[in-house]
C-alpha cells in the first residue's frame, strides 16, 4: 500500500520555513514531523520533492539543511570555525601549527609483533610512540606515563626501550588487554598445550549460560553461540595463570569475528556468511598461535622492566609527585564514542560486567559522552578551569542556542555534556602535572568535532587548559584531516600537542626538543586567568580581571597535597619566547 503523501504543496508547508530556522544545525524527518505536526511519510515526501528543487540538502546522519547551509558552515554569520580559532590561538601563544609527519592511527599495528594480539580502533601507532620516545632519548633509567592507556600501545613500546612505564586506565576490558600484552615471559610451548587442552572438547555442550546481553541470539548463529560457551566453560577450569590470561586474550578477540557484528569504528551489525560452530575454534587457534609466535621471537630480547597497568580513573593520585618523565596520551575525544557500548560484548563475556546497570555505572565514570546519563550531567559543578575558560563558556552558550533551533535533539544538556568533558579532562591534566618531573613533557593526540552545528576545538582548548595548570605549550601540529560524522563535508583534523612542565634543563645526554618552551604572548601566568588582550569567540576583548570565586588576585589556590610550586614562583612563570 502507498505511503500517504501530501495532496500539494501547501500540505507540507511548513517544513521549509522549519528546516530555515534550523539553520545550520538541521533537522531529521522525525524532528520535522515533531516540530510540523506532521505525519512523517508527508514529511518524507516533501523533502523529496524540496530536494529535487534543490532547496533543500541531505548531510550527514540524515539530517537535512536548507542549501544555502549545505556547505561551508561559514555561510551562517555567527559560526565560528577552525580558522578562528586557530588564529586567535596563533596571537595568543605565538605558535603556529606545523604539519607532524608519519603515521598516527592504530592500524599499522595490526602487523606488529604484541601489538597485533589486539585490535584497538581509537589506539595511536607504535611507530608514533616510538618517534615520541626516541626524540626525549628515553631508555633505561626514564619512566613513561600514558593516563589513558588503552590497550597498552604506550607501555609495549616503552617497555621495548627498556624503560619503566605506567598505564592507567579505567575501562576493565582494555586494562585486561594492557595487563595481557605485558606477559611476555609465558612459554610459547605452554601456551600452545594449554590450548590443546581446550581444543579436544570441541563439540561437547556447553553447561553455561550466555552472557546478560539481551540480544546475543540475534549476535550470534546458535551454533557459534554454543562453541563460544563451550570455550568460555573450558578457559574457566584451566590454572589461573600467564598461559590462561593470553588464552581468554584470543578469546576476546574472536568474540566480534564470529557474529553478525562489526566495529568500524562503533558497534554494529553486519551480514557475515559462512559462519558454522567450527568458526570460534579455527579463529581462537589461530590468534594463539600468533601469540605464541610473538612469545618466541621477544625471547632472549633485552627489555625493560614489566609495566605497572592500573585499572583506575586517571583523575586520581596514582604516581608520586615528580616521578615520570614522559607521559604520552590520547584522550577521548569531545562527543567521541560510546566505549561502553563498543566494548559491551567483551565486557559481558569475560564477566567484566554482570548486568546493564554495571554498564551504566562503567559509562558514568568515564569521561563524559554523550550517551552519559542525564543524572551525572545535572549533578555536575563546573570546577575552576572550566567556569573561568572564555572559549569554553561561549562553545556552551552558542551549543544552547543551536538546540533551541532543533527541537527533538536527544540531548538537550549536550552543553553540560561538553562541560563536563573538559572538566573531567581538566583534572587529569592536574595529575600529569604533579607526575612530572620538571622539565618533563606531555605529548597529547586530540582532535576537534562539530556538535549541534557548533564548532568545538578540542585541541586547542585542551592546551588552554594545560597552560592554566602551568603546563608550557610548545607545539601545536596536525597529523591527519577527519570529516564530521554530522556534516561529512566539514573537515575536521588530528593533532599533536607538546606540553612541557616548566623546569631547569634536562642533564647532559638528555635531549630536548627544538625551538623554547612557549607561553602564551603576554600571558598571566597564573592559572585560570585569561590572556590578555584574546578575543573571545563573541567578539569581546577579554582584560586580566578577577575570575568570581577567586581571592581577588585572578587566580585560584592548586589543590591540596599538589606538588604545583605557588602561583609567582620563578617555576610557575614561563619565560616569553
Amino acid at each position: 500500500m502507498a505511503l500517504p503523501g501530501p495532496r500539494s504543496p501547501g500540505d507540507a508547508a511548513g517544513v521549509l520555513p522549519a528546516i530555515g530556522r534550523a539553520g545550520l544545525v538541521g533537522l531529521t524527518p522525525k524532528q520535522l514531523a515533531a516540530t510540523t505536526d506532521l505525519p512523517l511519510p508527508v514529511v518524507q515526501s516533501e523533502l523529496a520533492r524540496l530536494a529535487s528543487g534543490k532547496r533543500v540538502v541531505k548531510v550527514g546522519r540524515g539530517l537535512w539543511v536548507a542549501r544555502e547551509f549545505a556547505g561551508d558552515p561559514s555561510a551562517d554569520p555567527t559560526f565560528q570555525g577552525p580558522a578562528w580559532y586557530t588564529e586567535q590561538f596563533e596571537r595568543a601563544f605565538d605558535l603556529r601549527p606545523a604539519p607532524f609527519a608519519g603515521p598516527i592511527q592504530f592500524n599499522p599495528n595490526e602487523r606488529l609483533p604484541v601489538h597485533r594480539w589486539w585490535s584497538y580502533v581509537q589506539g595511536f601507532s607504535a611507530e608514533f610512540v616510538e618517534r615520541v620516545l626516541a626524540e626525549y632519548a628515553v631508555g633505561p633509567g626514564d619512566t613513561v606515563l600514558d593516563p589513558f592507556a588503552g590497550s597498552g600501545t604506550v607501555p609495549v613500546v616503552a617497555r621495548r626501550a627498556g624503560a619503566a612505564s605506567v598505564g592507567i586506565e579505567l575501562m576493565p576490558v582494555a586494562a585486561f588487554v594492557a595487563r595481557a600484552k605485558q606477559l611476555w615471559s609465558v612459554s610459547p610451548a605452554s601456551l600452545r598445550q594449554a590450548a590443546r587442552s581446550l581444543l579436544r572438547n570441541e563439540g561437547l555442550p556447553p553447561t553455561l549460560s550466555p552472557p546478560f546481553l539481551t540480544e546475543t541470539r540475534r549476535q550470534f548463529p546458535g551454533a557459534v553461540l554454543r562453541s563460544l560457551l563451550r570455550i568460555k566453560e573450558d578457559l574457566a577450569g584451566l590454572p589461573d595463570d600467564g598461559a590462561r590470561t593470553l588464552l581468554k586474550l584470543s578469546f576476546a578477540g574472536i568474540l566480534v569475528e564470529s557474529s553478525h557484528l562489526k566495529r568500524s569504528p562503533c558497534l554494529g551489525y553486519a551480514k557475515r556468511e559462512g559462519l558454522s560452530a567450527r568458526t570460534p575454534y579455527a579463529l581462537f587457534q589461530e590468534r594463539v598461535e600468533t601469540i605464541a609466535t610473538d612469545l618466541e621471537g621477544l625471547n632472549g630480547t633485552p627489555v625493560g622492566p614489566e609495566a605497572r597497568i592500573v585499572q583506575g580513573d586517571a583523575k586520581d593520585p596514582w604516581l608520586p609527585p615528580e616521578s615520570v618523565d614522559l607521559a604520552i596520551t590520547s584522550p577521548p575525544y569531545v562527543n567521541g564514542m560510546d566505549y561502553v557500548n563498543n566494548y559491551k560484548i567483551e565486557l559481558a563475556w569475560l564477566d567484566l560486567a554482570e548486568s546493564y546497570e554495571d554498564l551504566r555505572t562503567l559509562r558514568s565514570s568515564l569521561v563524559a559522552c554523550d550517551n552519559v546519563s542525564r543524572s551525572v550531567i545535572q549533578g555536575h559543578r563546573p570546577g575552576p578551569a572550566t567556569a573561568h575558560e572564555p572559549w569554553l563558556t561561549a562553545i556552551s552558550a552558542r551549543i544552547q542556542e543551536r538546540l533551541a533551533q532543533k527541537p527533538g535533539y536527544r540531548r538537550g544538556d549536550m552543553a553540560g555534556v561538553v562541560t563536563k568533558y573538559f572538566d573531567d579532562l581538566a583534572s587529569v591534566l592536574h595529575r600529569v602535572y604533579d607526575a612530572l618531573r620538571p622539565g618533563g613533557r606531555f605529548v597529547v593526540v586530540n582532535g576537534d568535532s562539530f556538535i549541534a552545528g557548533t564548532y568545538v576545538p578540542g585541541d586547542l582548548l585542551f592546551a588552554r587548559l594545560a597552560h592554566a595548570q602551568g603546563f608550557e605549550v610548545e607545539r601545536f601540529q596536525v597529523a591527519r584531516a577527519r570529516r564530521s560524522g554530522q556534516r561529512r563535508s566539514f573537515r575536521l583534523r588530528e593533532s599533536v600537542l607538546t606540553l612541557l612542565r616548566p623546569g631547569p634543563r634536562e642533564p647532559p645526554g638528555r635531549s630536548r626538543a627544538p625551538g623554547k618552551g612557549r607561553a602564551p604572548r603576554g600571558a598571566d601566568p597564573r592559572p585560570f586567568a585569561p590572556v590578555s588582550g584574546e578575543i573571545n569567540p563573541r567578539g569581546e576583548r577579554s582584560g586580566r580581571g578577577s575570575p568570581p570565586g577567586t581571592d581577588g588576585s585572578g587566580t585560584a589556590p592548586p589543590p591540596p597535597g599538589s606538588s604545583r610550586p605557588p602561583p609567582g614562583s620563578p617555576r610557575w612563570r614561563s619565560p616569553r619566547p
